[in-house]
């Protein structure tokens, strides 16, 4: 009697949230959670009205509810079992929740969860790719962020992969900083590409990857070698795009 009281209240809270009346609907999947504590729905749908809450708000007002969020989709990765939509499901409203928290360990570590080809549901490889795509983009990001705040205004319209003079004893963290990301980017990247050798924009980003070290390097021919095997890349990844974009053509062309 309590599974079926409870899939009621889910059925209401979810008209409710469906028509934006999200505190209202919010009660119902509370209750709906209470009422059957077996049922990972109902920690979803509460989960999901606990990430709109924390997304309007600021500071530890916003943490406190993310975190109460977190416990609760976790508590439905747990109820999940090994129904596959549920399962995936919390896990990516757990990365996405720690993202926003900015925790990237753990963003990062549960995006390979959702990814795992080897878990309770084997990730399709299209999932693999874009998940090690993703956080090969994000080390990418971090090197970015930190060569952009060294580089030289003059050099810059000359040449854009200049070398930025991070090997002074105040910048050597920041480099440091730079290299390692760089080098897990490019980890990623290939992690991306073994699973699909015809992903584009990885091989977009490990050219934009291997830009990142030119400028961290300072001995001409070394740069010169980045160079050349970043332009290499961004020649076969522009001209793979081109080939896929003219079958895709051709195969919505109507046959006369």
């Amino acid at each position: 009697m309590r599974k079926v009281i409870a899939k009621d209240k889910i059925n209401q809270g979810a008209i409710l949230y469906n028509q934006g009346r999200m505190k209202e609907a919010q009660e119902f999947f509370k209750e709906a959670k209470e009422t059957d504590t077996t049922n990972p729905i109902a920690f979803l749908y509460y989960g999901a009205t606990l990430v709109k809450d924390y997304k309007t708000l600021t500071g530890d007002e916003r943490t406190k509810v993310a975190n109460q969020a977190l416990d609760v989709y976790k508590q439905a990765l747990e109820l999940a079992g090994n129904n596959c939509a549920t399962r995936d499901n919390a896990i990516s409203y757990i990365s996405t929740i720690y993202d926003d928290l900015a925790n990237e360990e753990e963003n990062r570590n549960w995006l390979l969860k959702r990814a795992d080809p080897n878990g309770p549901c084997p990730a399709k490889k299209e999932v693999q790719a874009t998940t090690m795509y993703s956080i090969a983009v994000k080390y990418w990001t971090c090197s970015y962020d930190q060569t952009t705040r060294y580089q030289d205004k003059t050099a810059l319209s000359r040449d854009p992969f200049h070398y930025r003079n991070m090997d002074y004893p105040d910048a050597l963290p920041d480099k440091r900083k730079a290299e390692e990301c760089v080098t897990k980017g490019l980890e990623f990247i290939e992690k991306a590409l073994s699973v699909d050798n015809e992903y584009v924009d990885a091989m977009f980003y490990k050219g934009l990857l291997y830009r990142e070290r030119q400028k961290m390097t300072k001995e001409e021919p070394k740069r010169k070698e980045l160079n050349a095997m970043a332009q290499k890349i961004a020649d076969e990844a522009s001209a793979l795009q081109k080939k896929k974009e003219a079958a895709a053509q051709q195969q919505a062309t109507p046959q006369g």
